[in-house]
């Protein structure tokens, strides 16, 4: 899960421009009459303190959803939709199951042998494997994401 840290501003404006850079999403905590950042990404939010516990938390919340539809790590669903940084695609049966497995491991290499259980045999294993894998690769390349094989481990889904 993303990291979402909380700055007080203006006082650590040097240490949020770092966090920014280094991927973090950011909640800042604006003093009194202080004017507030503008924040230039969907990861960034402001509120004024001393302010009411409950819109902090509300903020948090909602930047911690922000963060994990941008930051984090794919998703499939129970429909068999991949979700990354806020897109998604519809996948196949054999597809999801395959990208089930890429996503449980991900980045890391999923085995052959792994991979040709979920996508269902056939009567050449690895040749069909390698058929849905090129398939794959289409889906999921609108979404940044690329699946490569590793010379006689298996594939990997990363980002592009």
């Amino acid at each position: 899960m993303p990291d979402v840290v909380v700055v007080r501003w203006p006082e650590q404006r040097d240490e949020a421009a770092r966090l920014a850079r280094a991927g973090n999403a950011l909640l800042y905590l604006v003093s009194g009459n202080d004017e507030p950042p503008l924040p230039t990404t969907c990861l960034e939010d402001w509120v004024r303190v001393p302010g009411d516990e409950r819109d902090l938390r509300a903020r948090l919340a909602a930047l911690e959803v922000r963060a994990n539809s941008h930051l984090g790590p794919p998703r499939i669903d129970d429909t068999g939709t991949l979700h990354f940084r806020g897109k998604s695609v519809h996948l196949s049966s054999v597809q999801a199951r395959l990208v089930g497995a890429l996503v449980a491991e991900y980045p890391e290499v999923v085995p052959d042998d792994v991979l040709v259980e979920r996508a269902g045999g056939g009567s050449d294993p690895l040749w069909s494997l390698r058929s849905e894998m090129a398939r794959l690769r289409a889906r999921t390349r609108p979404l940044g994401l690329l699946v490569r094989r590793v010379t006689n481990r298996g594939y990997r889904m990363q980002e592009q």
